[in-house]
C-alpha cells in the first residue's frame, strides 16, 4: 500500500470524526443554512408586512378617536 491509498484510507475511516473536531462544514450543513436563511427572511417580510398594516390600523383608530373627542357634546 502507497501513502496516498494509505492517506485516503485513513480519511475515509476518521471523516466524520475530523469534521467534528475540526468543526468543519459540510454541503448539507450549508444548504441548511440555505434553508433556514431562506425562511427567516420570508418571516422578516412577513413581519415587516404585520407592522405596516398595524400602523395603518392604528393611525386610522387614533384619527376616529380625535375626530370624536373633537365631537364630544
Amino acid at each position: 500500500m502507497n501513502i496516498d491509498n494509505y492517506l485516503n484510507s485513513y480519511l475515509d475511516r476518521r471523516m466524520i470524526q475530523i469534521i467534528e473536531d475540526w468543526q468543519l462544514g459540510t454541503k448539507s450543513d450549508l444548504s441548511e443554512i440555505s434553508r433556514r436563511y431562506r425562511h427567516v427572511r420570508d418571516e422578516v417580510e412577513s413581519l415587516k408586512t404585520f407592522e405596516r398594516e398595524s400602523k395603518d390600523r392604528m393611525d386610522r383608530i387614533e384619527d376616529r378617536l380625535r375626530i370624536l373627542r373633537e365631537h364630544k357634546p
